[in-house]
């Protein structure tokens, strides 16, 4: 099925996805966390990290809608399963993580 903003928007606040983006977000802030401090922005990068850290659900759920509109999740297929209630993507963990890596610096602020 063709992605759709509705559809990467109820991507974004299906509470499923959230759990797994969470978890890949805190994977990806550990990385930045541990980078080494002379990377560019690393200031504004290591302060979203321990944001992500010290709340990682407000801030998955804060940044979503960026991820799920941005070119890795819109390639996708996004559908919505009716039998178990939720929004799915055909997108795997590498490639939502890539996504996250990618986005990190605009989400940054930088």
């Amino acid at each position: 099925m063709a992605t759709t903003p509705r559809s990467q928007m109820t991507l974004a606040a299906d509470q499923n996805f959230l759990k797994r983006l969470s978890a890949l977000m805190l994977s990806e802030a550990q990385v930045v966390a541990a980078e080494d401090p002379g990377t560019e922005f690393h200031a504004q990068r290591r302060q979203l990290a321990q944001a992500v850290i010290t709340n990682p659900s407000g801030q998955t759920q804060s940044l979503a809608p960026t991820i799920t509109n941005a070119t890795n999740l819109v390639a996708a297929d996004t559908t919505y399963n009716f039998e178990a209630g939720v929004t799915e993507t055909s997108a795997d963990d590498a490639a939502i993580r890539s996504q996250i890596a990618t986005l990190w610096n605009v989400m940054s602020g930088v």
